[in-house]
């Protein structure tokens, strides 16, 4: 059985240059918990997800990822986490089993080619998987960047606008991957204004709530 998995977030906030976007986030997620993350466009959304993800170190605070009581290190972070978002690159002169294969050799991790067909299949690209990711649809991409994010089988999901482009096949898979991950008690985090996105996930957290001269009440509720 794995070991139990919490993110914790401690006084969190960040800045670009001299304008702060939020500050003092406090937040624990728990196993099988789905947190939505939502605000403006701008009001640092896919910034607090990076920063919860391990890809971005925050100006103030911490984001810790806890096993068993022991803080994982950042260095191991990426081992653990699986980061979905529109704007992370595919490589687009490769076919699928090559992206992914190339994936893993850079992770230094070792898997067998049925692994890699599992998740191909996973995310509903079995017929694609040795044809150039150049010929792929904006929606076909984006279940490549899911099928990247789950390859080494992360019990962290972070998701930024994940239905983008999606048709109502990848959306399927979206909501298959939200349901598995829930089922295994991995962490979910999704940040989006998508109503049909955010109705899988049971807390939220706005952002602007934590943003300079807020005066709303902070609040990060289970539904």
């Amino acid at each position: 059985m794995e070991n139990s998995l919490s993110l914790t977030v401690r006084g969190v906030g960040h800045k670009y240059g001299y304008r702060r976007i939020f500050s003092n986030v406090e937040l624990t997620l728990l196993p099988g918990e789905i947190l939505a993350i939502t605000g403006a466009n701008g009001s640092g959304k896919s910034t607090l997800l990076r920063i919860l993800a391990g890809v971005l170190q925050p100006t103030d605070g911490e984001a810790e990822l806890i096993s068993d009581g022991q803080c994982i290190p950042k260095e191991l972070h990426p081992l653990n986490v699986g980061f979905v978002a529109p704007y992370i690159n595919v490589y687009e002169d490769l076919t699928l089993r090559e992206n992914l294969t190339f994936i893993l050799r850079v992770r230094s991790i070792v898997e067998q080619m049925e692994h890699i067909e599992s998740v191909v299949a996973e995310v509903g690209l079995s017929d694609w998987i040795d044809t150039l990711v150049s010929t792929y649809s904006t929606g076909m991409q984006q279940r490549v960047r899911f099928a990247a994010a789950l390859l080494h089988r992360p019990r962290v999901l972070m998701l930024d606008e994940p239905m983008t482009g999606l048709d109502s096949k990848g959306r399927a898979v979206f909501r298959r991957v939200i349901s598995r991950a829930q089922e295994a008690g991995h962490l979910v985090a999704i940040a989006s204004n998508s109503k049909n996105e955010i109705r899988l996930t049971n807390r939220t957290l706005c952002i602007e709530d934590y943003a300079p001269g807020s005066t709303a009440p902070l609040r990060s509720s289970s539904k």
